[in-house]
């Protein structure tokens, strides 16, 4: 199985508890350092600003006491990943990050001093490779905080900035303006299960998983496991996927031309961008058997799964099938609403996360019988959120689960607001089930494994009922 990270074009859905102190769903990764000529003082940078040279240009190094408003991004950004992020990283380890985002930049245009911000003494070869990167701080402060996302956290945590917050926002919301496919990112040559990966390479493939029913994206064809090689004639090559986000979604009626290879032929494909319904519930009645699919964990998506369980239940229905399938997750606090109308009593989810254990409780809104036959249907595209709710009702002994494997993603990430307007989203805990079994990188494992990919609500429900 293949763990992907499912983006809607484009943007990450995980489970968290979202907003600035609220979760929405690692490795190490070390850097090369890159150096340049340059005359530094030999006083510490902690003391207060230091003047310097880095190539012809002058750099004045100062600490995060001292930083200008356009620096301080990168102080925030430092100080919450040391005080937040799951796992400790080391200040070399950020440093040389920062230094990858800055060899990304096409080089400065500017001969003006630069002033650059130094968390710790580590910085100071960063800084001087913004000085011959970055035309101003503000372009070297957004190189260096997106190295950080970038270089050394997990592909589960990010930067945002300003519009590509709005764009998350939006797409919680319910509703985007793109074409309607979700993507993932992978990369083939990593061993194990979890093929996750941040930056588009010759390895790292951002592949189309599915496309929103009637959306521009399904009508211009897109199928699952295309490959998406390049945006309006130019190659994605080392981009991030909050670029490619970015660059695909866009206002409706707007043209968008991607490069696609399917099979290993490239063929382009002009897409009219339009408003996208985010589907959040569907519902059947099949005889006694009733039907629910929940698309994803948004904000609104606990109170319209409840009122879909309440009608089915007054229809007379003595099963419920609820279908997963390609739900990439969402808020954990929708998790535990979906969680608590089948349980209760008991905890949904324990996270685990720098010094601290937390546990989540079911909220008392049991409205399920226990008579009920419950029966929760996933996929590998099932992530997140959508683990949580499976894996505790199967704990349980509440539902049977069916289908395949599932994602495999067993971390929760908070957003946290950035004085720029932007946001870093960090991987802050891992989570398991009330019994302490962490799916990270396997999956839920079915209870009943089958091939479901292609099954509609009817010919899954048939399926379920012979079982």
């Amino acid at each position: 199985m293949t763990v992907r990270s499912l983006v809607p074009l484009l943007v990450l859905v995980s489970a968290c508890i979202a907003g600035n102190g609220s979760p929405t769903s690692t490795s190490e990764a070390g850097a090369t350092t890159t150096t340049s000529e340059s005359t530094v003082s030999t006083e510490d940078v902690s003391t207060g600003p230091t003047t310097t040279t880095a190539g012809d240009r002058d750099l004045e190094l100062v600490d995060c006491d001292e930083a200008p408003d356009e620096m301080m991004i990168v102080c925030e950004a430092y100080d919450l990943i040391k005080t937040n992020y799951v796992d400790e990283i080391d200040d070399t380890v950020l440093a040389d990050a920062a230094t990858q985002g800055l060899a990304t930049l096409d080089g400065a245009d500017s001969s003006e001093p630069l002033v650059c911000a130094t968390p710790s003494d580590e910085f100071t070869a960063a800084c001087e490779i913004a000085a011959a990167s970055a035309n101003d701080s503000v372009e070297a402060a957004e190189a260096m905080v997106t190295g950080f996302a970038t270089y050394a956290l997990d592909p589960n945590s990010g930067y945002f900035d300003e519009q590509a917050l709005d764009l998350l926002q939006e797409e919680q919301e319910g509703e985007i303006e793109g074409i309607g496919a979700l993507v993932s990112p992978e990369d083939q040559t990593i061993p194990g299960d979890n093929k996750q990966c941040g930056v588009v390479s010759e390895t790292c493939e951002i592949l189309i998983v599915s496309t929103i029913s009637g959306a521009p994206a399904e009508k211009a064809g897109l199928m699952r496991d295309d490959e998406l090689v390049a945006v309006d004639g130019v190659a994605i090559l080392g981009w991030t996927v909050d670029e490619v986000t970015a660059t695909v979604r866009g206002p409706s009626g707007t043209e968008v031309t991607l490069t696609i290879e399917r099979a290993g032929d490239d063929f382009d494909v002009t897409i009219t961008r339009a408003a996208v319904s985010i589907p959040i519930i569907e519902q059947e009645v099949f005889g006694s058997v009733g039907y629910v699919r929940l698309w994803n964990f948004t904000g609104a998506a606990g109170s319209q799964f409840e009122s879909a369980v309440v009608d089915l239940l007054a229809d007379g229905v003595d099963h419920l099938v609820v279908d997963l399938r390609n739900n990439p997750g969402g808020f954990l606090t929708t998790a535990i609403d979906v969680t608590s109308l089948f349980l209760e009593d008991g905890d949904v989810v324990v996270t685990e996360g720098p010094g601290e254990t937390t546990s989540y409780p079911v909220n008392g809104n049991a409205i399920v019988p226990d008579g009920t036959e419950v029966t929760f249907v996933v996929n590998k595209g099932s992530a997140s959120a959508s683990e949580v709710v499976s894996a505790v009702l199967q704990e349980r002994s509440r539902a049977t689960v069916v289908g395949e494997s599932t994602f495999g993603k067993n971390t929760v990430q908070q957003r946290f607001g950035l004085s720029n307007g932007g946001a870093m989203k960090l991987t802050i805990a891992r989570w398991l089930t009330p019994g302490g079994l962490d799916f990270g990188g396997t999956g839920v494992i079915p209870d009943v494994e089958m091939d479901v990919s292609e099954l509609d609500s009817r010919e899954l429900v048939n399926a379920v009922a012979d079982l």
